[in-house]
């Protein structure tokens, strides 16, 4: 064997070696992304995935609550992205069902927006780039959640609301991989991430907030 055939079989172990222990180091930092929010709901439960992001339950004014961290290496021409999924389960068969997607690019596995059928046009301060789908009939409770959604998608880590006859949702973005991990070795490596108790706080109110006025549409709808 050549001694650069040599040189180049040193330099791949070296990098898969490399590989090897920034994977197992990141690993072992994702178990705790949620460790300061288990004090946000109530009756908290923390799990941990196979791939080491935990996954967070617990209860909020007697509602469920679901916590998940969500890796999205799914992206083009951009880095991949660490999503936050927050849900509070609320049974209310009167609703239609809703999805503000911010930003669409067709590989959001993660959302729901293209399983409702009808597109809805976005109501006036709403932000251009979203992509709102629905039930039909969705149009009015759109409409009475208009100025929340203003406000709610004033945070630019906002990436989709979800109002279902099941629940509601968030997902806002918690962390960007590393460039260099990414483009060397396709890892996503979420050096930055991290998950405040403020952050889940304030997006839980948020949903209580959403479910409020959501509720109020399904009851005088039904009625």
């Amino acid at each position: 064997m050549s001694l650069i055939m040599l040189l180049a079989a040193g330099s791949i172990a070296a990098v898969l070696f490399v590989g090897v222990r920034d994977h197992r180091a990141a690993k072992a930092a994702r178990r705790g992304l949620l460790d300061g929010c288990v004090n946000a709901v109530e009756r908290p439960h923390l799990t941990h995935g196979g791939d080491g992001f935990p996954h967070l339950s617990g209860r909020l004014l007697g509602r469920e609550v679901r916590v998940d961290l969500i890796p999205d290496t799914m992206t083009i021409r951009r880095l991949p992205q660490l999503w936050l999924s927050t849900t509070i389960l609320d049974h209310n068969a009167a609703l239609p069902r809703l999805s503000v997607l911010v930003r669409p690019a067709g590989t959001e596995f993660y959302s729901l927006n293209a399983r409702f059928e009808h597109r809805l046009d976005a109501p006036h301060g709403v932000p251009a780039e979203v992509l709102i789908r629905g039930d039909a009939g969705a149009e009015r409770l759109l409409a009475a959640l208009a100025e929340t959604l203003i406000d709610v998608l004033a945070d630019a880590r906002i990436k989709e609301i979800v109002i279902t006859e099941r629940g509601l949702r968030i997902v806002r973005q918690a962390g960007e991989g590393k460039r260099g991990e990414h483009l060397l070795l396709r890892q996503s490596v979420f050096e930055d991430a991290a998950v405040a108790r403020h952050d889940l706080a304030t997006v839980l109110d948020q949903l209580q907030t959403i479910r409020a006025i959501a509720s109020a549409y399904g009851r005088a709808r039904a009625a």
